[in-house]
Parts: C-alpha cells; sequence; structure tokens
C-alpha cells in the first residue's frame, strides 16, 4: 500500500457543485445531515459574490469500501472514490441554490447588490432575480433578452457577471490519498470538534459507522427517514443508539456504545428497537391523540418509553403509567437542562423491576408531591414543555375545536391560537400574550377570521361545552383584553386541575405522594 499523504489544490465551484451532483464527490455515511438553516444560503452566495474565504474543503480519495448516505446522488463507479469530510453544508448549499431544490431559492437583487431568499414580495418584484437563473446559460440569455434598457442598463448586467464568476471562484481543496476509513473518520471527528460544530450525537455515529460499516446507511438512516415522515421528527440518531445501546445490554450497570459492541449484537438489538420505536408512538397517538411531534417538544422523552417498549411484554407494562409519567416529566422540565445526565439516570431506572417507580422517584428530584400547580402553567410560549403540559390538560377534557366543536385529537395540523388575541393588545405589551395560559388548541387557522374581534365577543359564540373542554374560565366577565391577568390567572388553575385529574386517572394513589 502507498504510503498516507495529502495533496492541496484549488477547485472551481462549478466544478465542485457538478462533481457532487454527478456522484463523483460523495457524502460518506459517517458524516452528519444537512443541518444548515436556509437563511445560511444567501450569506454563503454573499461571501463568495464579493470573494471572501469561505475555508477549505477536506477529501478522502480511497479504494476501500465505504458506504453513502441513501439520500445522496448515487456514487460513480470509479476505482477511486472522493469522500467529502469537511465541508458537506457548504457543498449541498451550493448545489440546491444552483438547482433550488429543498426550498433553498437565493434571489439577487443588482440595485441594492444583495442576496437573499426568495418570498412572495420578492417574486412580485422585477428587481430581483433568482440566481440560478444567473447561473444556468440558457437561462440567463433568455433573461438578457428580456431585460428593459436604460440608464443603469451596464451596471445591472456587470452586477451579474459578477455573480456568475461566483462559479469560478477557487476553493482550496486538501486531499487525504490513501488514508484508511478509521484516519478518515478521526479527522471528521477533530476538525469538527476543534471548530466547535460537532454534536455528541455525529461524533457516536462517526464511531459506529467505523466500526460497523452499513449499520447507518442501510437501517438508520431509512428508519430515521420513515419517522420523520410520519412526523417524529425530533426523535434523532442519538435518542434510537440511546435506546438501542439499552436493549442491546438491557442488564448492564453502565451504557456501553454501540461501537462497543459486535455488529450481531447491534443488529439484533437494532431489530427489538425498531419495534418498540413503533409501539412507543402507537401508545403515543392512543394515550395521547398526537399523531405527531409538533407539540411533543424533545425525543428524549420518547427514549424511555422505547427502552420498555423494546424489553418487556404489553403485560408488563401499563401504557397509561407510561404516559403519565411522560406528562409529568414534561411539567417539570425533566430535560431541559443536562439532557445527558437526565437520560441515564431515567434508562438506569427503566432496567429496576418496578420501571415506574424508579421513574417517578427521579422527577421527585425536582418535587416531592407529584402534582401540577397554577405556577406550572405561567411560563413563556417559547417554553415548549409548558405547551405540552397545556395540551395534556385540554386533552383530559376532550379538547374540541372552538369553531368546529370536533375533536382536536389525532389531527395532523394542531395549530395553536392566542385566546385573548394578540393584535387586541397594545403595541408594547403584545408579547404579553405569548404565554401557554393564553394557548388554545384548534384544527387548522382560525386566527384570521377572528382578526379584529375582541375575545369578550367571539368567546360568546362559542359553546360552552367547547370551552370547557379547552379550559376556558366560564366567568364571561374576564374574557376582555382588560382582565387579562385575571383570565390567565383563573385559567391556570383549571389546566392545574385538569392536569391533576389526568394524573389521579392514571397512576396509582401510591404513585403520586411523596416517597
Amino acid at each position: 500500500m502507498a504510503e498516507p499523504h495529502l495533496e492541496h489544490q484549488n477547485v472551481k465551484i462549478k466544478q465542485l457543485i457538478d462533481d457532487y451532483r454527478m456522484g463523483r464527490v460523495v457524502i460518506p455515511e459517517f458524516q452528519r445531515e444537512y443541518v444548515w438553516k436556509r437563511s445560511k444560503a444567501p450569506w454563503l452566495v454573499d461571501s463568495l459574490y464579493r470573494g471572501f474565504p469561505i475555508s477549505s474543503l477536506l477529501l478522502w480519495q480511497s479504494t476501500e469500501e465505504t458506504r453513502a448516505r441513501r439520500r445522496d446522488p448515487r456514487p460513480t463507479r470509479a476505482s477511486l472514490m472522493n469522500w467529502l469530510i469537511d465541508g458537506q453544508q457548504r457543498v449541498i448549499t451550493l448545489a440546491r441554490t444552483l438547482s433550488g431544490d429543498e426550498g433553498i431559492e437565493v434571489v439577487f437583487n443588482p440595485r441594492e447588490d444583495k442576496f437573499r431568499l426568495a418570498n412572495a414580495a420578492t417574486r412580485n418584484d422585477r428587481n430581483w432575480v433568482r440566481v440560478a437563473e444567473l447561473w444556468d446559460d440558457e437561462l440567463y440569455r433568455q433573461l438578457r433578452r428580456n431585460l428593459d434598457g436604460g440608464s443603469n442598463a451596464d451596471k445591472r448586467e456587470a452586477s451579474f457577471e459578477r455573480v456568475r464568476r461566483i462559479l469560478d471562484y477557487e476553493v482550496p481543496l486538501v486531499r487525504m490519498v490513501d488514508h484508511t476509513f478509521k484516519d478518515a473518520v478521526s479527522a471528521f471527528e477533530r476538525i469538527n470538534t476543534l471548530g466547535v460544530r460537532l454534536k455528541k450525537e455525529d461524533i457516536e455515529s462517526a464511531n459506529v459507522a467505523a466500526r460497523h460499516s452499513g449499520f447507518i446507511a442501510d437501517e438508520v438512516a431509512p428508519f430515521l427517514e420513515n419517522l420523520r415522515q410520519q412526523g417524529f421528527n425530533r426523535l434523532n440518531i442519538m435518542h434510537l443508539f440511546r435506546a438501542c445501546a439499552f436493549v442491546a445490554k438491557p442488564d448492564g450497570r453502565n451504557r456501553t456504545p454501540l461501537h462497543e459492541l459486535e455488529k450481531r449484537e447491534v443488529l439484533s438489538a437494532w431489530k427489538e428497537t425498531k419495534r418498540g420505536t413503533e409501539q412507543a408512538i402507537g401508545i403515543i397517538r392512543s394515550e395521547l391523540g398526537l399523531v405527531n411531534m409538533d407539540i411533543l417538544w424533545s425525543g428524549s422523552l420518547i427514549v424511555p418509553i422505547i427502552a420498555l417498549c423494546a424489553t418487556r411484554s404489553p403485560r408488563q407494562r401499563d401504557s397509561n403509567e407510561l404516559v403519565a409519567w411522560l406528562a409529568l416529566a414534561t411539567l417539570l422540565h425533566r430535560y431541559s437542562g443536562s439532557s445527558e445526565t437526565a437520560l441515564d439516570q431515567d434508562l438506569k431506572a427503566c432496567r429496576e423491576p418496578d420501571p415506574i417507580s424508579g421513574l417517578l422517584k427521579n422527577l421527585r428530584q425536582v418535587r416531592t408531591s407529584l402534582v401540577a400547580e397554577s405556577g406550572d402553567f405561567s411560563g413563556a410560549l417559547a417554553d415548549r414543555s409548558g405547551l405540552l403540559a397545556v395540551y395534556v390538560a385540554c386533552m383530559n377534557r376532550g379538547i374540541l375545536d372552538f369553531y368546529t366543536g370536533g375533536k382536536v385529537l389525532l389531527q395532523k395540523a394542531v395549530d395553536r391560537h392566542h385566546i385573548l388575541p394578540r393584535a387586541q393588545f397594545p403595541e408594547g405589551s403584545r408579547s404579553n400574550a405569548d404565554n401557554v395560559a393564553n394557548i388554545a388548541f384548534i384544527v387548522g387557522d382560525v386566527n384570521k377570521s377572528i382578526g379584529q374581534t375582541g375575545p369578550e365577543v367571539y368567546l360568546k359564540r362559542i359553546t360552552p361545552r367547547v370551552l370547557k373542554s379547552q379550559c376556558i374560565p366560564e366567568d364571561d366577565s374576564l374574557w376582555g383584553i382588560d382582565r387579562a391577568p385575571e383570565f390567565w390567572t383563573a385559567r391556570r388553575e383549571l389546566l392545574a386541575a385538569s392536569f391533576n385529574d389526568f394524573l389521579r386517572d392514571s397512576l396509582p394513589q401510591r404513585r403520586l405522594g411523596a416517597s
């Protein structure tokens, strides 16, 4: 084997995009998913437009058998493959900008000399031009033919040509030649860790891919994609790895990472993890009436349920108790701090003969008596854990839609609705309306239909049965904007009472009392 070495060269943006789209540059299995927000695309293009550096790329060239991520372009058949170790986010963003795929439609305004993502305003303004059109030779020729003349025509065309020259921008590239797969994974870890860009899940994915080639590409990635399609997009690869490691060693005192296990152990545990995940989702749907994770704010909340579903038969577990624990864990912000530590503690509890007791014991580290208090519903709307607690309280009352009177449970489009409309508050205090006690749940968006209607008017049109199902105070004297603090105080008390009724129905009293 030849001596491992590094090659340095520059590659034009156009060549780089073509190599990626044709499968000559491939994202390896151990790479993280594409995580950049779309809003970064205009900034990247603008940096290239102004000739700013965007850092070098790292490729690994090898004949070793390595798996690509499934959603990448199909790799070409070549004796030497170029695997992209560092630079995935930039390369994919540029490729999608060129094609306009995945909602990355960057537009350019020559008058303002600015880039931005396309929206309704830019589509109705002829001054904004799609970068994809400027980068495509044929589309650009058509664009030039349709351009108006005028005093600024030459300046405008010069700006367009400058945008087109972005494709000639040369990016520094370092290629690892004849290094081993393990070396490539190590380089990936070190580069990203030193840059404080990798999450723990990315490091673990790299280690698993290095030890068990094909496992992520063939098993984990397709299953995660299936979960995303079902709406359970907050379950990430690390959540599944944690559950799988538990299943592999359910009697172990400490967690054993998957890359330290034999592949047969991992595949066997993975089969049960998938089954447990599907059963956990079934419990969430049947007991909470949720078909996705729009309100269920953290994937960590589901991991203990997956672990128990994967290792215990339905007779050995109680779905009501599992969901009651989940509701309490949400109410008490179980995973809002050090989620890794909390998850370690909860999975350890799942190994006990009575796991629910162990899980509740962990919650008593926060509150001795496991009941809801009105203050638990005083958080800001940004507090997603509080939002789920409100949902549980309303669900316990049979949550009905404000305007149709139909059930909100098991609906894909469950929307949040400000009971006291935000627009009704003075401009300087509108943020006060963004608290969880002011939120009801509806099917679809009715906010526009009540627009300028005050709550003292529109709430009277809603039947008492529906209002009760959403824990709305019956005293209509509280329904005005001027009585907002009193309205929210009254509703918090109703929410806490309903939440506690749910707990009493779901858990034996012995579990709720202090230990």
